[in-house]
C-alpha cells in the first residue's frame, strides 16, 4: 500500500470520513472504522507511504549566487508536500513584498527595499540557467514574496516561463500560487489559463484574514475564478488574535468552495511565525474535521497539508 501519483506528485491513497458514530479510513478496496479522529489519523498515517512527508532540500546554485531565496528571480528547488520538488519563479521585485492582500499570517517582512520588477528577459534567462542544472523536478512554480499577477507584464512573463519550461523540461508542469485578485482582468485570465495548474488562495473569513485592498472586492474575485478554465483552491486556517475556524466561518467557506467547484482543494495551516500578527496554527485534527465537513456537504475532496 502507499501513495498514488497525480501529474507526478504523490497524493494520499486513503481519506478519513466522519460516520454517524466514529470515523472511517477509506481507500481502494479498504475500509477501517475507528472510534476517534486521532485513531483514524494514526491508521491513515500507518497506511500511507512514509515518503509522503517531505523536508526542505538544500537549494541549488541560484541565478544570483550568494543571495537568499527572496533576492533571486529563480530559487530552490525546495521540497513541498503539495508540489513535490519545486523550482520557484519570483515575479515580484526581489527582496520586496508587493501584494494586493495584507494577510495576517504572512511571514514576509513588508518593509523590504524596492528594487524594481524583474524584466521578462531576466526571468527567461534566469530560469534557463537554473533549469540547466536543477536535476529532477516535480513542478516549476510561479510564486515568490508577493502576488505574481501584479507584474506589469504578467502575460509576457508567463509566456517566457512556459517557453523555457517547454523547451528544457517539457515533462514538468508549470503552476502558479496566486490570491486571484488580478483574475478580474481578462488578459490575466488568458495568461493564467495557459498554465498547467492555478492554485488560488480562498481562505475562510477572508475579509479579516486576507484583508484585500479596496481595489479587490472578494465578490469580484470569486466571480472571476468562475471564468478560469479550472482552479485548485488553497485555504489556510488559523487561530489566535484572528481566527477563521469558528463554525460560521467554516460553513460560509464550504458554501464558497461549492460555488467555485475547484478541481482540487488543499487545506493548510501556518508553519512559520507571521511577520506582525499574533496568530497560530490549528491542529491537524481540526483540519481533518474541516475536510470531512466539506466532503459531507459538497462531495468535494480535500488534501490536508499541515
Amino acid at each position: 500500500m502507499g501513495v498514488c501519483e497525480r501529474n507526478g506528485i504523490p497524493t494520499p491513497r486513503y481519506r478519513i470520513e466522519r460516520g454517524a458514530v466514529g470515523y472511517r479510513v477509506v481507500g481502494a478496496g479498504f475500509l477501517e472504522w475507528e472510534a476517534t479522529l486521532e485513531e483514524a489519523m494514526a491508521c491513515r498515517d500507518e497506511l500511507e507511504w512514509p515518503g509522503w512527508h517531505y523536508s526542505l532540500l538544500p537549494p541549488i546554485e541560484s541565478e544570483n549566487p550568494g543571495s537568499p531565496p527572496g533576492e533571486a528571480v529563480v530559487y530552490g528547488p525546495v521540497a513541498s508536500r503539495r508540489l513535490g520538488r519545486s523550482l520557484g519563479v519570483n515575479l515580484v521585485p526581489p527582496g520586496a513584498r508587493v501584494c494586493s492582500f495584507d494577510c495576517v499570517y504572512c511571514d514576509v517582512c513588508g518593509e523590504a527595499r524596492w528594487s524594481g520588477w524583474p524584466t521578462v528577459d531576466r526571468i527567461e534567462s534566469a530560469l534557463a540557467k537554473v533549469l540547466a542544472q536543477a536535476g529532477a523536478l516535480d513542478s516549476i512554480t510561479i510564486s515568490g514574496d508577493g502576488e505574481p499577477t501584479l507584474h506589469p507584464r504578467f502575460a509576457a512573463a508567463v509566456a517566457a516561463v512556459l517557453r523555457v519550461a517547454r523547451r528544457m523540461r517539457s515533462d514538468v508542469p508549470v503552476r502558479i500560487l496566486t490570491n486571484g485578485s488580478s483574475a478580474v482582468h481578462a488578459e490575466v485570465r488568458r495568461a493564467l489559463d495557459r498554465l498547467d495548474e492555478r492554485i488560488v488562495m480562498l481562505d475562510a473569513a477572508a475579509e479579516h484574514v486576507d484583508r484585500p485592498s479596496r481595489d479587490c472586492p472578494l465578490g469580484a474575485i470569486v466571480h472571476a475564478l468562475l471564468l478560469l478554465k479550472d482552479v485548485t483552491v488553497q485555504a489556510c486556517f488559523i487561530d489566535g488574535a484572528v481566527s477563521n475556524v469558528r463554525c460560521d466561518s467554516i460553513r460560509r467557506w464550504v458554501d464558497l468552495v461549492q460555488e467555485v467547484r475547484p478541481r482540487a482543494v488543499q487545506i493548510t495551516t501556518i508553519d512559520r511565525a507571521p511577520w506582525k500578527s499574533d496568530v497560530r496554527p490549528v491542529s491537524q485534527d481540526q483540519l481533518e474535521e474541516i475536510a470531512c465537513l466539506l466532503r459531507e456537504r459538497t462531495g468535494i475532496e480535500a488534501g490536508i497539508f499541515a
